[in-house]
Order: structure tokens, then C-alpha cells, then sequence
């Protein structure tokens, strides 16, 4: 998802420092060290972890001398390798860090299924990866960390609190402790009104946000009296149907039960697509690949509890076995996720467990992605020298 550079920061961050050595001006955290360029290696990988064969690629220097290594994790997208993940794995390895990027489970040559997969697996899959860098040759094993964007930052933090074979942490555009419902609603607030739409369209797309978080998770957080009420006026027989089959769906059901409600959502959820809102709901293709399950597929997912074991881990995350080096970053233009809470909270994780060496760094004008919003394909300036030279500067 993301990257960082090497020239001092004027004016493009607001940096919110966290360690009491470090709290004096915006290129803090990126303590200019001297890297060189050079070209990047690549060599294509493979790494067990579980029963799952997971495939790679790995971006080396071309010099590999006792070089840091970090491994990047995928968001919530849970997609094969490749985008702007590989843009920074390249980046890093021209300026001396070893990457790895693979192929979520179930995705590209990758064997598994990421969709079955909790946070707490999640997370052992990000230190399989690390064990695999910290075997290979030319690499510091202490200085072998984690990279992870959106959800893949959460998972980051939460691995390098589990582990010490973590060397140091990269999150960005993190969202712990918040609850993705509130995650939710901000994003379809943002960008509804980016795209124009009207205040009864933005609750259009947050209501239906609403219900399918509840139809995944198996827990009951929206009040189904007030949604009742809301959806009244904008007299669509799909919403009644669509709150009827989530209760339905939080309910003991025979298989063929499964069979119809899974069809029901075929029909209602394709219907809601040709709405102008449902551009905001921030589904890409998932929607489609869950819905493409067969029926006792798609009910062993809601049925294991990863939906709803997510949403108790985002509100009662604390950072207290966190000690590895932590830069945390995020784009003031997120659209996603509310970065300036995010950030705070963060903050004062690693404030309250006294944290020995965390920075916060919210660049402006940068998106989710740390891109320019009105260029998607390009990073903003300092984001990626501001992470190479972070990790230089520790694993010199």
C-alpha cells in the first residue's frame, strides 16, 4: 500500500512525536542518513506457514551486506502481490532494505484461503514471513520488520507485540481502536460527499454498511427498530429484505435455510449496486468473491467468528508488549478511516506503556495510500525516504 524518502521534510508532514528524545521538528523521524541507490534484485520465493504454501517475491539489494529486511503485509484486499506494495518493495531495495511481497492465501500462486482467515491468523502468517527473512543470507535477523497498510497495520502492530523476532514496525493508515463500524460510517461519510451525493444517499450507503458488518460479524450492534424506521421513506422493498435476511442470518439455520438466504442476498445486494451510493461502500470485488461462495462456504466464514473476533480487537488493543521501533503513518485525506483519531489513539498507546521508540507522522495532502489524491499512481513527496531512512537510522 505505501512508501517513504531521503530529503528533510518542509512543510509536507505534521509530525507528532512520541518519543521524548525525538520531539523537535518535522524530519525527526526520518534522521537523514546516507543511502545510496542502487538497483534492485528480485528472486521469486516460496514460504510455508500452516498447512498454506505462500509465494513471493523478494527485492534485494544488490549489494546484500547485513542488510534490514522488512516484509509487506497486505489490507483488508487480501490480494495477490503486485500494485503500489510492489512500488515500495522496489523503492526499499534500491535504497538498501530487503523486501518481501507475496500472494495473500488463495490468491495468485498462493495455496489456502484468506477469507477464512481471523486476525489472530492473520498474524502468525506476518511472523512466518519474518522467520523466512530471518533465515535468509546478507540479512540482519534483528533488523527483519514489518510493513502493513490498513488493515495490514493493525496486523503489523499486533505481530510485533507478539513476537520479539520482530525488529521494528511500519503501520500505515491503521485504524486500532476504533470499531470498524465507526470505520465504516466515516468512509462512507467521506467519500459520499466527495462524490457529491445527497445526505439520504451517504445514510443510504452507511445503513447498508451497517447490515452487512452485521450479517459477517454474528453480532447484533445496529438497533433494529431505528434502521426499521430509517429505511420507511425511501420506499425500496430491498431494504426490508435486507434486514430480514441479516436477522435471519444470526439465527440457527438448516441447510437449506443457508441455501435460500444466500440466494435472497443474490438478488438484493446486485439490486443496491445500480444505486448511486453503493460507489462509496468501498466493496471492490469482495462482495462478488463472498457471494460467489457456495452456502456452506459462505457460513463457515460468518461462522467462525472472524467478523466479530475483529471488532472486539479494535476496541481493546493496548500496546504494553509492544517494544520493537514503531513509525506510524497516515494521509490527513484519508477516505477510509478517520487518520487524525486514529493517530491520537495511537499516540497515547504508546504514551501510557512508555513506549521506548515510537514516531506519528500524518502527511497532508496524502490519501489512504500516502498518494496524491489527484494522482493515485504517484506517493507523496517524503513519504518513502522518510521510511528508508527511518530504518537505516536503527539498523545502520
Amino acid at each position: 500500500m505505501n512508501g517513504g524518502l531521503t530529503l528533510l521534510l518542509v512543510g509536507a508532514v505534521f509530525c507528532a512525536v512520541l518519543a521524548p528524545a525525538s520531539c523537535q521538528n518535522e524530519s525527526d523521524a526520518a534522521q537523514k542518513v546516507a543511502i545510496f541507490r542502487e538497483s534492485a534484485q528480485r528472486q521469486e520465493i516460496q514460504f510455508k506457514n500452516g498447512d498454506d504454501l505462500l509465494a513471493g517475491t523478494l527485492y534485494s539489494p544488490a549489494s546484500k551486506t547485513n542488510a534490514p529486511a522488512v516484509v509487506l503485509l497486505a489490507g483488508s484486499e487480501r490480494s495477490k502481490r503486485g500494485g503500489l506494495k510492489n512500488s515500495i518493495a522496489k523503492y526499499f531495495a534500491d535504497h538498501g532494505v530487503v523486501a518481501l511481497t507475496y500472494d495473500s492465501p488463495g490468491t495468485g500462486a498462493s495455496s489456502g484461503n484468506a477469507l477464512l482467515q481471523t486476525s489472530a491468523d492473520r498474524v502468525d502468517e506476518a511472523l512466518s514471513a519474518v522467520a523466512f527473512l530471518r533465515q535468509q543470507k546478507g540479512i540482519q535477523p534483528q533488523a527483519v520488520g514489518i510493513f502493513g497498510g490498513s488493515e495490514g497495520a493493525n496486523i503489523a502492530l499486533l505481530a510485533g507485540a507478539k513476537s520479539d523476532a520482530v525488529g521494528f514496525v511500519i503501520p500505515v493508515s491503521g485504524s486500532l481502536g476504533i470499531s470498524i463500524l465507526d470505520v465504516l460510517r466515516y468512509s462512507a461519510e467521506k467519500k459520499g460527499y466527495a462524490e457529491g451525493l445527497s445526505p439520504q444517499q451517504i445514510l443510504q450507503a452507511i445503513t447498508f454498511k451497517e447490515l452487512a458488518f452485521a450479517l459477517l460479524s454474528g453480532v447484533e450492534l445496529v438497533e433494529w427498530s431505528l434502521l426499521e424506521d430509517r429505511v420507511k421513506p425511501w420506499n425500496d422493498a430491498n431494504w426490508p429484505k435486507f434486514i430480514m435476511a441479516v436477522r435471519q442470518g444470526q439465527t440457527q439455520l438448516t441447510a437449506e435455510q443457508k441455501k435460500s438466504l444466500l440466494a435472497s442476498l443474490r438478488e438484493i445486494i446486485p439490486a443496491f449496486a445500480t444505486q448511486p451510493w453503493f460507489k462509496v461502500v468501498d466493496v471492490g470485488n469482495s462482495v462478488q468473491r463472498l457471494l460467489a461462495l457456495d452456502a456452506a462456504t459462505f457460513f463457515c466464514l460468518l461462522e467462525s467468528g472472524r467478523f466479530s473476533q475483529d471488532w472486539v480487537r479494535d476496541l481493546i488493543f493496548t500496546a504494553d508488549d509492544l517494544r520493537c521501533p514503531v513509525l506510524a503513518i497516515w494521509g490527513a485525506e484519508d477516505s477510509f478511516l478517520p487518520p487524525n483519531q486514529s493517530a491520537a489513539r495511537l499516540k497515547k498507546y504508546f504514551a501510557d506503556s512508555k513506549h521506548p521508540d515510537a514516531d506519528v507522522i500524518v502527511f497532508t495532502n496524502a490519501s489512504h495510500y500516502l498518494t496524491n489524491p489527484s494522482s493515485p499512481k504517484d506517493f507523496v513527496p517524503g513519504y518513502l525516504e522518510t521510511m528508508a531512512n527511518w530504518i537505516h537510522h536503527r539498523f545502520p
